[in-house]
């Protein structure tokens, strides 16, 4: 399996839109002005005819585009189209809107039709102007046209450099080639080829760039720590191989704090010591884990202050990542992330071994879990084990939509959901607790966003399963950063449907239609195309959605 192949496709994107009202209006003729006998400059009298001409009006108007674009569409219905006329042989002729500008020479000017693409267009009415020059002579003209955008529409998700996020990558990251290393520019994934709309819109476009987007989870721990003037998660994975003649930390690395080394027993009490050189060569991440992970636990309860902790502090997973990518001879790569498990905090860290594998682990974040267990594989943790005393006692989030043991008996469908949604926000980010806004994502920012109650269940199962099926780490974590990205814009609704193999992203007018997809336990939503459909330019209540959908079925 590739861990890193995405890419992208080109994709011709064009500003604005438009489709078209309008009369031609008077043509103007501006020149060098006459002189005092009643002659211009050029030689001519002022009762000559001008020079030149042109004249502009609308020939064809654009119709309103669809929301879902299929096959059987046409792009030359959505195109607007002028008839421009010129008198007097000019040197210069052009059609603007005033952002985009069609000269005489371009393809798209025929004889004296003159034809504007719906992505060249501004979206409602605006004004198209064609001048005419010659010399010092210049004619213009104007014509109205109008770009009907639908209300709801899926969304074409294409790929984009971000280059101010880059810029920042640049002068931030402490690896030379952050970009490089991660495959410079993305341009395939699925994300990318779910849905594809003719080139030559515009609207529904939403340029993506997810190698970028790596950031906002790997973002310098520590710069993050810099925020609270707190280098404990540097001044730990320092002391990993190393002698720090600090009496605390040594306590730490010799199983003080109560967590149990590899060689260590409980049984006998022994707390068992800290072995940097097992750690630095381990072969897996589960096994750099049983070292590291006892010994973060045992150096947060021996050193002053609250520690890397993630009930506490959001840097307690990205401590753990860090350690083992820096420390670790093996070339392990690890990937981290916490969220909230009701009293405290609870995690996921994934990675790729040295024989090529990989691997998925619930992550504790604290020192006397109920469930007994510190990191082990997603299926083996008591948190998802029905038959453990305690299955009930924390509802973890990835239990969301599994069979008979999805219901919390705690929270109602609704927090259930938006609790399996955090976790997946939090794949993409620094962690739920950053303290910068770019990098965390505020659980109010769903009010516009929703997730359809089938993409987050196939999500969280793709996950709870992960090291039984053949899912793809890459793919999972790209959707993460799309969906961080739509919970980041607060001009517009959004809607993530579909499934992880298949995933789908639109727009919505209507902020009820986001709040029913949060309540939507029966799944109505879930065929969110339809509702697209039968919902171009409005939206339906849930009582309309119920009715549509079982006429359907």
């Amino acid at each position: 399996m590739d861990k890193r192949s995405p890419s992208r496709r080109a994709v011709l994107s064009f500003l604005g839109s438009g489709v078209a009202v309008g009369l031609a209006g008077c043509s103007r003729l501006s020149g060098t002005a006459p002189a005092a006998d009643g002659s211009d400059q050029s030689g001519n009298t002022a009762s000559d005819p001008p020079e030149i001409s042109i004249s502009i009006s609308t020939e064809a108007e654009p119709a309103q585009l669809p929301s879902i674009w299929t096959d059987s569409e046409s792009i030359e219905e959505f195109q607007a189209r002028f008839s421009v006329e010129t008198s007097g042989q000019p040197t210069q002729a052009a059609v603007s809107n005033g952002d985009v500008e069609i000269s005489q020479d371009s393809e798209q000017w025929n004889g004296t039709s003159v034809t504007v693409q719906p992505g060249q267009m501004l979206t409602g009415n605006q004004e198209f102007e064609a001048t005419a020059q010659k010399n010092n002579a210049k004619a213009e003209d104007t014509t109205q046209t109008t770009k009907k955008t639908p209300g709801n529409y899926k969304l074409d998700i294409i790929p984009e450099k971000n280059e101010e996020l880059r810029k920042t990558i640049q002068e931030n990251a402490d690896e030379d080639n952050y970009l490089k290393d991660r495959g410079e520019f993305i341009k395939e994934d699925p994300v990318f080829n779910s849905y594809n709309s003719h080139q030559n819109l515009e609207f529904d476009k939403l340029g993506v760039d997810l190698t970028a987007l790596e950031w906002r989870h790997d973002n310098d721990y520590e710069t993050l720590e810099s925020d609270y003037q707190d280098p404990e998660a540097k001044n730990f994975i320092d002391s990993i191989g190393t002698d720090t003649d600090n009496p605390d930390i040594e306590s730490a690395k010799n199983g003080g704090g109560g967590s149990i080394y590899p060689n260590g027993s409980l049984e006998q009490r022994e707390a068992g010591q800290f072995n940097a050189e097992e750690f630095s060569n381990a072969e897996t991440v589960g096994e750099a884990l049983d070292w590291l992970h006892p010994y973060l636990l045992n150096y947060q309860f021996t050193m002053p202050g609250s520690g890397p902790i993630s009930s506490e502090d959001f840097i307690y997973a990205s401590t753990l990542e860090q350690a083992i990518e820096q420390k670790n001879n093996n070339d392990l790569e690890a990937h981290a992330w916490d969220f909230d498990l009701d009293e405290h905090g609870n995690g996921l860290i994934y990675g790729e071994n040295a024989d090529g594998s990989d691997e998925l682990r619930i992550m504790e974040t604290i020192s006397g879990p109920i469930t007994d267990q510190f990191h082990p594989l997603v299926e083996d943790s008591n948190y998802l084990n029905p038959d453990h005393d305690e299955f009930n006692r924390y509802w973890h989030p990835l239990r969301f939509g599994w069979d008979e043991h999805s219901d919390s008996k705690r929270w109602n469908f609704e927090e259930e959901k938006r609790r399996a949604s955090h976790l997946i926000e939090n794949m993409a980010t620094s962690g739920n607790l950053s303290p910068k806004a770019e990098m965390a994502v505020s659980s109010e920012n769903t009010e516009k966003t929703g997730v359809t109650t089938e993409y987050l269940q196939d999500f969280t199962e793709k996950l709870r399963e992960y090291n039984q099926n053949d899912a793809d780490f890459d793919e999972l974590y790209n959707q993460s950063k799309i969906l961080n990205k739509l919970l980041k814009d607060q001009e517009n609704n959004h809607v993530v449907y579909g499934d992880t193999e298949n995933p789908q992203y639109a727009v919505v007018e209507d902020d009820e239609v986001i709040d029913d997809i949060w309540k939507d336990e029966e799944g109505h939503y879930d065929d969110f195309n339809k509702f697209l459909r039968d919902n171009s330019s409005h939206s339906m209540s849930t009582e309309e959605v119920d009715v549509t959908l079982k006429q359907k079925r």
